[in-house]
């Protein structure tokens, strides 16, 4: 009974193309007109957000193991630059795997 009502409101609803118009493809549950600024607004939160909250303190804490590991004689350090390699290297695998 609620989709025969819903579908009811479809048709009076002005963002909604007449059926005629309509593609195979319509989805009335979504919208039709999505701003490709909005788009870009969304996706910059997004990885703004996933570079915080998953990027940042995966990167901090294989930092601190990859240091850990070198401390302790389980990975060989360079005999120039120390454990600074393998440190960089870690920390930037989940900054550039979060993008």
């Amino acid at each position: 009974m609620a989709s025969a009502s819903a579908h009811g409101n479809q048709d009076k609803d002005p963002h909604f193309p007449p059926p005629s118009k309509q593609s195979l493809l319509f989805c009335p549950k979504s919208k039709l007109h999505i701003h490709r600024a909005e788009i870009s607004k969304i996706m910059q939160e997004c990885q703004e957000e996933s570079f915080w909250k998953r990027a940042l303190p995966f990167s901090l804490v294989s930092m601190l193991v990859t240091q850990g590991l070198v401390y302790q004689g389980y990975l060989a350090a360079n005999p120039r630059f120390g454990s600074l390699p393998k440190v960089a290297r870690t920390a930037s695998l989940p900054v550039r795997n979060a993008k």
